[in-house]
């Protein structure tokens, strides 16, 4: 036979199989195990220790079965984060996630959409499981280093999702060599005991060089380089159709400007302030037009749906649309007229909205600003258009102050960016936080998105479409339980006040512990914590509402250069200004949001991997120059095996490793995010600050290890 853990595998896929009790002669002549050989004891304990876990129940005609069949399996798909964390997203509501330890992942790999079963898991903690069946494989590639030691080709994967190498026979190496980064496609894996195989399918260049590890990413992730012949015809042709006013509304007299980050290329929002007569103030959010130029269901505007979304690397971006019309004709760029999507909001000085107007618009921005600029202009209250941004910043504070008191949270990020020499090599990173221009854009952008959603539900009251009209909503559910609930227990042991006898903390909640550690070293650790226990934003063309906003109706709207939800939005908000759609329409766009949502929601995550993979390998690229070089850090997360931490000065996040601690045997606590020392009680706990050398740089497994060296210089 063969392990105690992969015997225990092939018995349960067993029983899922035939869904039905067996006999044990049964399960051993499937097995092709005789009765008489020391094989037939080994399947026979693995099925009693299985009765004994209630996995399996035994009846008096001495058959085994699954227990609660109907109860305990589920499908989803199977997630390996970087710290070595497993689990299944769910499509049930009440087990989203289900967590999976390695030992009972069988030969799951990173995105395989599997079935599991629920193993016994003790009152308040999370639920856990053990993969029984390998539905279906994921396709993406794996990208990696090749190496040889001798006597075996294998391939060092880049992603720590993949906690193996990957076995390559010679007859599958094509042209790769030792030492090349190539993409590889899995074979088979039969075996948790063995290695899995693939075959190599590209040879991208020489490891280490900023070209090839950069080059991976799109590679892995599968990112187009370019777009088919079809959709750039269209674009072609569109972007060389003339503007037509029809019933669009003439707002090019207007001031209006546009606020960017200053490598922007794709301008897709605009603002605008009137002082209305009756005291009020009027905010115009101008958005390009890109439905005017993107036909629905044609070459462009499939493969723009395929895309989903534009995809930000620290190389470049992957568009949505071709620069003929992201940069150039759907951009709102100065001087130039454009077609746009305004929403007119009328506010009251307490940041009332009392009225507004949705309509289609011809403008002409006047100036186009850097989030740079902007700060500066309202800091020193004076500079281009100086008037209109202290006005737009005052009402941005109004309703950013208003959001929060009626259930939105505060919570402050940092956004991680590097610097790139004329060879692409990372030469400094930086973190980049929310400033005061930033913020302007945000609560404009925060309020035109939630202003259409509240438009599309009004109509729906006002025609009475049963089920209301078919949308596309962004959502964000409550905290997950578990989480939550780890996270205030975290938040306890700093000492930080937290509501008694709460086992879910109300938005207002979060935000009172936010305050009070906004001025403590701590505040960045309590976020993130608190961030993690959040549920992930996604689209649905069912409204939950938006938690983290605080929100009961909200949707994307003011990005439609750069994510497809917007469009379908621009689309929908078109067709229902023409009145009430019939029957047969309501029905048409119900049946097709669903999917729409499902497979955006999807695409944004591999956007985000694929982003995140990136920065990884302009961290590892850029620290190679610092080996041996020391830092005081930040531990950002805790795990058995060591503490991972973010050093100062160069941003490097990596693994420091339980052998690299102070010698002592450690426990992890849990509930304290924390290692403790069992016999010198040293302790390290999620945000404790330290002392770190870079010991190695591992550009084929992007991973960086680190040395502890004592407590922080300063």
């Amino acid at each position: 036979m063969t392990s105690t853990d992969d015997l225990r595998r092939k018995v349960l896929e067993l029983f899922v199989k035939h869904g039905q009790a067996l006999l044990l002669h049964d399960i051993a002549a499937a097995f092709g195990v005789s009765s008489e050989s020391p094989a037939y004891e080994s399947l026979r304990e693995t099925v009693l220790e299985l009765v004994e876990e209630g996995v399996l129940v035994r009846s008096r005609r001495r058959r085994f079965a699954l227990a609660g069949t109907e109860h305990t399996f589920f499908r989803g798909r199977f997630v390996v984060e970087a710290d070595g964390a497993s689990y299944v997203e769910t499509a049930d509501k009440k087990l989203p996630r289900i967590h999976v330890r390695r030992r009972y992942a069988g030969t799951a790999l990173h995105g395989d959409i599997v079935e599991v079963r629920l193993l016994p898991t003790p009152p308040r903690k999370q639920p856990r499981g053990e993969i029984v069946r390998i539905l279906e494989r994921s396709q993406a590639p794996i990208s990696g280093t090749l190496q040889y030691d001798g006597s075996f080709y294998f391939v060092v994967p880049d992603e720590a999702v993949y906690p193996f190498d990957f076995l390559v026979a010679a007859d599958h190496l094509g042209s790769a060599k030792p030492g090349d980064k190539v993409i590889a496609r899995l074979l088979r894996w039969d075996s948790p005991q063995q290695n899995p195989q693939v075959i190599i399918t590209d040879v991208i260049g020489r490891s280490g060089s900023a070209w090839s590890e950069f080059e991976s990413i799109y590679r892995e992730f599968q990112l187009p380089r370019s777009f088919p012949e079809p959709a750039i015809v269209v674009a072609r042709t569109m972007a060389t159709q003339p503007i037509t006013s029809g019933m669009r509304h003439d707002f090019r007299s207007w001031e209006i400007v546009t606020i960017d980050p200053p490598d922007a290329k794709d301008f897709d929002d605009a603002l605008s302030l009137t002082h209305l007569p009756n005291g009020n103030l009027q905010l115009g959010v101008h958005i390009a037009d890109v439905s005017a130029y993107v036909p629905a269901d044609s070459p462009l505007d499939r493969e723009a749906l395929e895309r989903a979304t534009s995809v930000y690397l620290v190389s470049g971006v992957v568009p949505m649309l071709p620069e003929q019309l992201s940069n150039d004709i759907c951009s709102l760029v100065p001087g130039k007229d454009r077609c746009a999507f305004s929403v007119l909001m009328e506010f009251a000085p307490d940041g009332t909205r009392v009225g507004y107007q949705i309509t289609e618009s011809t403008i002409c921005s006047k100036r186009r600003f850097t989030y740079e600029e902007v700060d500066h202009i309202l800091s020193r209250g004076e500079g281009d258009h100086a008037e209109l941004l202290q006005a737009l910043q005052k009402l941005a504070t109004t309703l950013r102050q208003r959001r929060f008191a009626s259930g939105g949270i505060d919570f402050s990020t940092m956004e991680l960016r590097f610097e790139l020499d004329q060879l692409g090599n990372p030469v400094r990173a930086y973190l980049k936080g929310s400033t005061n221009a930033t913020r302007l854009v945000e609560e404009c952008m925060l309020a035109a998105n939630r202003c259409v959603t509240e438009h599309v539900t009004a109509l729906a009251k006002t025609w009475r479409v049963r089920g209301g009209l078919p949308f596309l909503y962004r959502v964000h559910d409550q905290p997950d339980a578990e989480k939550l609930r780890m996270a205030i227990a975290f938040v306890q042991t700093l000492g930080i006040e937290v509501p008694p006898n709460r086992t879910q903390l109300s938005a207002f909640d979060i935000n009172r512990i936010l305050e009070q550690v906004s001025e403590r070293p701590e505040a960045a650790v309590v976020n993130m914590v608190l961030l993690r226990s959040m549920a992930k934003a996604h689209y649905s063309s069912t409204n939950i509402g938006h938690y983290g906003l605080g929100f009961r109706d909200y949707t994307h709207f003011t990005s439609p250069i750069r994510r497809y939800p917007d469009l379908v939005v621009h689309r929908l908000l078109k067709e229902y200004a023409l009145g009430k759609p019939s029957a047969q329409r309501i029905a048409y766009h119900r049946d097709r949001l669903d999917p729409i949502a499902e497979h955006c929601s999807e695409r944004e995550r591999t956007a985000v991997e694929a982003e995140r993979a990136s920065q990884k390998v302009a961290q590892i690229l850029l620290a190679r120059a610092y080996e041996s070089a020391e830092f005081n850090a930040t531990i950002t997360g805790v795990a058995e095996f060591g503490v991972f931490v973010l050093c100062d000065d160069i941003f490097a996040e990596g693994l420091c490793p339980v052998r690299w601690l102070p010698r002592d045997r450690y426990l992890f606590d849990q509930e304290r995010y924390a290692l403790v020392g069992r016999h010198h009680g040293e302790l390290f706990q999620l945000g404790k600050r330290i002392r770190v050398r870079l010991e190695q740089v591992h550009i084929g497994r992007r991973q960086i290890d680190f040395r502890y060296v004592g407590p922080p210089t300063h």
